[in-house]
């Protein structure tokens, strides 16, 4: 939409104030990226809208995905964190992917991809580690293990999930607002709750045509 039809639309303040507020997270995300962060991702035609700090010695790829939303809650006050941690630890993040403000993705020392056309909440959480031993002897050792994370293609993910280490969730899954996610999800279902469960399963695209053509029109991260 033009700037004129937007002006008509919502009025010349509005549109001010709107634009100006896209320019201070702009300024923000270049500062976040330029001055705060010590790794230098690999963005393929990537939106960066939230600012977001890329921290680690591995691989942070990008691929026209987008990360942050506006307008959307967290916007002005938060910001998205990736760190790959160590030298072989590895993020990706594909193609129309978009997750909302407040993220924060932790590989340590596997790897987390999160596939194609996710849709993904604010205050997303996922990490491949506990970053700490769980008996006593070995919470500061540094004697722990990591697994890798796979978001498959299709995601629906709501507000404020935590996806654990060594989960895979399956391709066109959902992910209720507000879950842990500790094992396995199958695809095509809807699943929820603190650790997240099965509650029941979804028509998978062969089943519905029109469903899966329509599917993902929307590109904005709606919050489930």
């Amino acid at each position: 939409m033009g700037i004129i039809a937007r002006i008509k639309r919502d009025g010349f303040r509005r549109t001010a104030v709107h634009r100006l507020l896209k320019k201070h997270g702009q300024l923000r995300a270049f500062i976040f990226r330029a001055l705060l962060s010590e790794n230098k991702p690999i963005l393929d035609s990537a939106k960066i809208v939230q600012p977001t700090q890329f921290s680690g010695k591995g691989r942070i790829t990008i691929s026209k995905a987008r990360l942050g939303f506006f307008p959307s809650p967290g916007f002005l006050s938060g910001s998205g964190y990736l760190e790959a941690r160590a030298e072989n630890a590895i993020i990706e993040i594909a193609e129309s992917t978009t997750i909302n403000n407040g993220f924060t993705i932790i590989a340590d020392k596997s790897s987390i991809h999160i596939g194609k056309r996710c849709l993904i909440g604010p205050d997303f959480f996922a990490a491949d580690s506990d970053f700490h031993g769980m008996s006593v002897e070995d919470r500061t050792s540094g004697n722990y293990d990591c697994k890798p994370v796979k978001i498959g293609d299709d995601v629906f993910i709501g507000q404020g999930v935590k996806v654990m280490k060594g989960v895979h969730i399956g391709q066109g899954a959902v992910i209720g607002s507000g879950s842990v996610v500790v094992t396995d999800i199958e695809p095509f279902t809807i699943n929820a709750g603190v650790p997240a469960k099965k509650l029941r399963s979804l028509p998978r695209p062969q089943d519905n045509p029109a469903e899966a053509t329509s599917s993902h029109q929307n590109t904005e991260a709606a919050q489930l």
